[in-house]
């Protein structure tokens, strides 16, 4: 008798033994199935948000291109226009067509739709979505300055289509959250066959799709507001594969002798594979940053390069306008001034890029000596008082005397002169007032500058030392700016061992920019000098 129960005692534990296993193998992998599927998931949402900015910023270079264009001279012929638009198309075919219009709405320069110029834009295009020569899109209005206005029309599949999708097998729609959710744009790539009407998901695919939601700083001219980008993307690898860890886990039951040895070395196939997959991301993304620092230092080469031709222009410049080649007429006077000008502006910015380059390579180095702060703080004044003389603006200053700091000397100046700049561009002529202080303790050097100027809104000023960032494009278009110098700033202030910050109570109200920099401990004497 107890022979008997050991002879079914055995293959039942076996059995279950085995059974066990199945079912745990089974649970395995639908667990890596769910892995896999979930971090296919991830990469695209980020491919995908990834490629909208890049577009974006795409679209405010050719903005910013264009007003460069027309902020080189007083007027712009049509031929002018169109060989520059030209240009920009052949580097961006996605486009539809590029507009400038004026207050009244009125088509001043189109391309390459030349024929509608002198039109009016909200009349020949009243409603969402615009059809431009029968392609659906998407007007993007950006500001040049008091009179002007540019708008990018672009298909709706430009931020995200087919092609931007690596898959064989998947479901694209872009939806208009201001219309019910529209259909704007909709593919179904079955197999490398493209359906463009009427893609709808399944209940099933529903439950595995991935919304990418981003509102834009794109604004839009027809909807009066920024665009949201509302995409719902169904991939098959999204759904995890049951079919077969069921299948295994039936046939487990059935051969429960054969199948533990089967899924063991299934797990050690998809573990293998999950390994490979991983070390091509990693090999994947190791190539990326080759490129993102092989591209950097090509950048900063390229800027650096620029640097040379500056040198003659603004030279040449002072010869002529010290009359040494001759005498010149207050016309030509003035041209040459304006030359000069915009050869100091062009050294700026590309000083500015070149700095900011250089943080991101890590190669911003600081000269660091024992400096009379004070006396830095005096000459960046001093440097700069044409500027506040031709606007006409009142300067007052309470510097302390004799603030030695162990600092980068030309840097500092550099700073100063950054935020100076871009307080005497936000102050108004004869009525402007510019305040520089100065006071420190025995640890801490504070620089404060305040300005009466148009100030900034409070929920605008943590993103004021962002690299590129342009407070209200309206207002920056108008007084100009590129969005480096105050990031370059910060990255300086930063290596000093710093910080800077702005202080804003609102638009109307000015501005104070603050300067913390680290001092040794010793005396000082820090009489204010009023001036």
């Amino acid at each position: 008798m107890d022979h008997s129960k050991s002879l079914y005692l055995l293959p039942i534990i076996i059995g279950l033994g085995i059974i066990f296993g199945t079912v745990t193998a089974y649970l395995q992998i639908s667990d890596y199935q769910q892995q896999l599927s979930q971090s296919f998931k991830h990469e695209i949402n980020g491919i995908l948000e990834g490629v909208i900015d890049r577009r974006a910023n795409g679209l405010q270079t050719i903005n910013n291109s264009m007003i460069g264009l027309f902020e080189s001279s007083n007027h712009i012929t049509p031929e002018e226009f169109a060989i520059f638009s030209d240009r920009i198309f052949s580097s961006n075919p996605e486009l539809v067509n590029i507009s400038i219009i004026d207050q009244s709405q009125t088509i001043l320069y189109s391309f390459p739709q030349s024929y509608l110029v002198e039109e009016n834009f909200d009349m020949l295009f009243p409603s969402h979505p615009t059809q431009i020569n029968g392609i659906k899109t998407m007007n993007i209005e950006f500001p040049m300055n008091d009179l002007r206005r540019m708008i990018i029309s672009v298909p709706f599949d430009y931020f995200i289509s087919h092609d931007t999708i690596p898959s064989q097998h998947f479901k694209l729609i872009l939806f208009s959250p201001l219309d019910n959710n529209l259909k704007l744009f909709q593919v179904f790539n079955n197999n490398g066959i493209l359906e463009t009407d009427n893609v709808e998901f399944t209940q099933k695919e529903l439950e595995n799709i991935v919304e990418v939601n981003v509102q834009t700083n794109l604004h839009g001219h027809t909807i009066k507001k920024d665009y949201v980008l509302k995409y719902l993307i169904w991939d098959g690898a999204f759904e995890p594969n049951t079919a077969f860890s069921k299948l295994l886990l039936i046939i487990g039951f059935i051969a429960s002798g054969v199948i533990p040895f089967v899924i063991y070395k299934t797990n050690n196939t998809l573990r293998q594979k999950i390994q490979e997959r991983s070390q091509i991301l990693e090999q994947k993304n190791l190539e990326l940053e080759q490129i993102k620092k092989s591209k950097d230092e090509f950048v900063t080469m390229i800027v650096h390069d620029l640097k040379n031709p500056i040198v003659p222009i603004t030279s040449l410049s002072d010869i002529l306008l010290s009359n040494a080649l001759g005498d010149l007429n207050p016309k030509q006077t003035d041209r040459i001034k304006m030359i000069k000008s915009s050869a100091i502006s062009l050294q700026n910015l590309i000083q500015d890029l070149l700095d900011s380059q250089k943080t991101e390579l890590g190669k911003l180095h600081l000269n660091l000596l024992e400096n009379n702060l004070s006396e830095i703080i005096q000459n960046s004044i001093l440097k700069l008082t044409p500027e506040f003389d031709i606007k006409e603006i009142t300067i007052e200053t309470s510097i302390a005397n004799n603030v030695q700091c162990v600092c980068d000397k030309i840097r500092m100046e550099q700073v100063l002169s950054n935020i100076l700049f871009n307080s005497l561009d936000f102050v108004s002529e004869k009525i402007g007032k510019i305040s520089i202080s100065l006071e420190s303790d025995n640890h801490t050097a504070k620089i404060k500058i305040k300005d009466n100027g148009i100030g900034i809104e409070k929920d605008q000023l943590e993103k004021l030392f962002v690299k590129f960032y342009q407070i209200k494009y309206n207002m920056t278009r108008k007084y100009g700016g590129t969005g480096l110098g105050l990031a370059v700033s910060n990255d300086i202030i930063t290596l000093h061992g710093g910080r800077i910050w702005a202080e804003s109570e609102g638009l109307g109200q000015g501005c104070t920019f603050f300067i913390e920099l680290p001092l040794k401990d010793h005396d000082k004497t820090n009489t204010p000098k009023e001036k």
